[in-house]
């Protein structure tokens, strides 16, 4: 997924920019809820890191928690980029919550709680 530097933009302008670039990675998510994850992300004035990246990841699965399929298929690039990371246990203590939500055992998890 692309991550484009998006720091000199409006906040509109940002959210649109961030929402075409996850549409364009998963074309099934609505615009709607593609514009609300990328309301929860910051702006990007760095170069993209893992913890970007899934950052983004858990903010589509948080808004599209309704559906479990969409947190199936994004979980999976989760697990993919996390395998990047070895010295940031909160995410993977996050991917231990998606999974447990996706089995039913819990709730869809808040990143802040971590």
């Amino acid at each position: 997924m692309e991550f484009q530097y998006n720091g000199h933009l409006y906040e509109n302008e940002r959210i649109n920019l961030v929402a075409k670039e996850i549409i364009n990675k998963y074309p099934f998510i609505s615009i709607d809820k593609a514009q609300e994850a990328a309301s929860l992300e910051g702006k990007i004035d760095i170069k993209k890191t893992p913890s970007l990246e899934l950052n983004r990841l858990y903010n589509i699965m948080f808004v599209n928690s309704s559906n479990k399929d969409i947190v199936k298929t994004i979980y999976q690039d989760y697990l993919n980029i996390l395998n990047d990371i070895v010295d940031d246990n909160k995410y993977y203590y996050i991917s231990q919550a998606i999974n447990e939500y996706l089995y039913d055992f819990s709730e869809f998890p808040i990143i802040s709680e971590f």
